[in-house]
């Protein structure tokens, strides 16, 4: 799914958020239910930018409707665990020991890698003494 899609954004989904200041709320009342927010960093991700891809996968079909660049690939993080979360850790790996994995048309090579690009992230979990 992407950012956006219901399944990820829905109170009865993951109900995750595209703002760390929504989701310091911890949750929300939906009809008499507290739904607990995640927080998904992919957002910023998603679209141009210059030294990471405009998503993770790419799907070029023809019908009126078409996205070209999705973000099906998420890094979902609860709340409590904000403090320890860099957004800036966050990367869409296009090249792995020096070889790309984008084909020359700049989309994901699925003879280099995969048809997604691979995410990474890093939470600082290192307890203080």
């Amino acid at each position: 799914m992407n950012p956006f899609e219901p399944g990820l954004v829905a109170a009865s989904g993951f109900h995750a958020v595209s703002s760390r200041q929504t989701a310091q709320r911890m949750a929300r009342q939906v009809q008499g239910h507290s739904y607990k927010f995640f927080y998904n960093p992919m957002w910023s991700h998603f679209g141009e930018h210059i030294v990471e891809p405009p998503g993770t996968y790419y799907y070029d079909r023809s019908e009126n409707f078409n996205l070209f660049w999705n973000m099906f690939d998420q890094v979902l993080i609860r709340p409590e665990l904000l403090r320890e979360f860099r957004n800036e850790t966050v990367k869409i790996v296009a090249t792995i020991g020096g070889k790309s994995l984008l084909s020359p048309n700049g989309q994901p090579d699925k003879r280099a890698g995969s048809d997604h690009l691979p995410i990474l992230f890093a939470l600082d979990l290192t307890e203080e003494l």
